[in-house]
């Protein structure tokens, strides 16, 4: 079987990297995946070229051949306006539209039409659109929470931590306690910094900072020894690993990779009760987050909740593909 994966472009970014786990999935599935979008990023291209083919224009060829299209942006679903009047077998393909993002109810009502004229399937990613889409979509819709693909298996944790923690000096007996993100309004590192702020007398405990961003100089300005910041990171889950608390702190997501990503590390998570949080974390958040938390012996473990790893993603997608 062919997938055809519509995007704007080819670079690291939310949506090319949902699409990218799709295609490794697939794969196991014997499916073989082309992306198509344009060049933005050499050395994305160079990355994901072992697994899947690349085309930078849609053509009826590419539609003829495929077996499923999965549409990752809007901008694609008017590209495929343009060639839904050929006769390229579209009786026997599925158009699968997922939803990255959760827009305004009336862009989700033109969304909508599009959606429901050109598209077979819809992949709702999260429970925050539940009434929405169940109100707007007629197709055949599924619910599919977008995956996180271990890089490392369990057998090489132990040995990573170590690695890691010896890299950055870390003593084996310390707790650490991590938060990754852009640094922008809504992400709430300054809130990660005064917990990092109100620990620094204490020598068991250092605080594992990654990322950058616009609120970078609120990184800077601290002058505590308790706190490394290592910027941006490509591998972000080799240091989850050596971890013991991931904090997450942000209130407004659709799915954020980053808390599933600590779910599949079994790292013990700290987040805001708020409804996507309540979903992945079984409802065991907080309302308000305080140094005193850090000690609590009910934070949630990744390694007791529900993951959205490998086997899911397989099953799942298995599911989907059923022509």
């Amino acid at each position: 079987m062919e997938a055809l994966h519509l995007l704007n472009s080819l670079k690291h970014g939310g949506g090319e990297n949902v699409a990218f786990n799709y295609a490794q999935v697939l794969a196991t599935l014997n499916v073989s995946s082309t992306f198509v979008g344009r060049t933005a990023s050499e050395e994305y291209e160079r990355m994901i070229s072992p697994m899947v083919k690349i085309s930078h224009k849609l053509s009826g060829g590419l539609i003829r051949k495929s077996d499923l299209v999965f549409v990752h942006s809007n901008v694609n679903l008017l590209r495929l306006l343009a060639f839904r009047l050929l006769p390229l077998g579209w009786k026997h393909k599925k158009i699968v539209y997922i939803q990255h993002l959760n827009y305004p109810l009336w862009k989700f009502r033109l969304l909508a039409v599009l959606i429901n004229l050109l598209c077979t399937d819809f992949i709702r990613i999260t429970p925050v659109t539940e009434k929405q889409v169940s109100r707007y979509i007629r197709v055949k819709t599924h619910f599919i929470v977008n995956f996180y693909l271990n890089k490392y298996p369990e057998k090489e944790w132990t040995h990573l931590k170590n690695d890691i923690r010896a890299k950055l000096a870390i003593d084996p007996a310390q707790t650490v306690v991590t938060f990754s993100a852009v640094f922008k309004p809504g992400k709430n590192v300054g809130e990660f910094i005064a917990l990092a702020d109100a620990m620094k007398q204490r020598k068991d405990m250092t605080f594992l900072l990654i990322g950058d961003g616009p609120e970078a100089d609120l990184v800077r300005s601290y002058h505590g020894d308790n706190l490394i910041w290592l910027g941006f990171v490509n591998d972000v889950e080799r240091y989850l690993i050596a971890s013991d608390i991931y904090m997450f702190l942000s209130k407004f997501e659709m799915m954020p990779m980053a808390l599933l990503e600590a779910v599949n590390t079994d790292k013990r998570i700290i987040a805001y009760k708020t409804p996507i949080n309540d979903f992945v974390l079984a409802g065991r958040t907080y309302d308000a987050i305080t140094p005193e938390l850090l000690f609590d012996s009910e934070i949630p473990c990744g390694a007791e909740l529900m993951k959205y790893d490998r086997v899911y993603a397989r099953r799942m997608l298995a599911e989907l593909i059923q022509l």
